[in-house]
């Protein structure tokens, strides 16, 4: 019988090829938008590697919801991410 996965069972850290797999979006798009949103900082371990935590991932999804639905500009996600009303003319 499988076993069903709870709480306890989610991982603490997750790779780049982890996150882009589960987001459906590419490492270079995440590795981008971390320059562009100053909220999305995921650690690094000792190996230089991107561990990112499940924050991380609901703010990856929430940048993806804002540009890829709702037609942002990086400038505009950011200033909606960041609680400042967006202007009609930055959407």
């Amino acid at each position: 019988m499988p076993r069903r996965k709870n709480k306890s069972d989610e991982k603490l850290y997750y790779s780049i090829s982890e996150v882009a797999r589960m987001t459906r979006l590419e490492p270079y798009v995440l590795r981008f938008w971390e320059k562009e949103f100053p909220m999305l900082r995921p650690k690094k371990n000792r190996g230089g590697n991107r561990t990112y935590q499940i924050h991380d991932i609901e703010i990856v999804n929430q940048i993806k919801q804002l540009l890829y639905k709702e037609n942002y500009t990086i400038e505009g996600a950011r200033n909606r991410l960041r609680g400042i009303k967006p202007t009609e003319e930055k959407r």
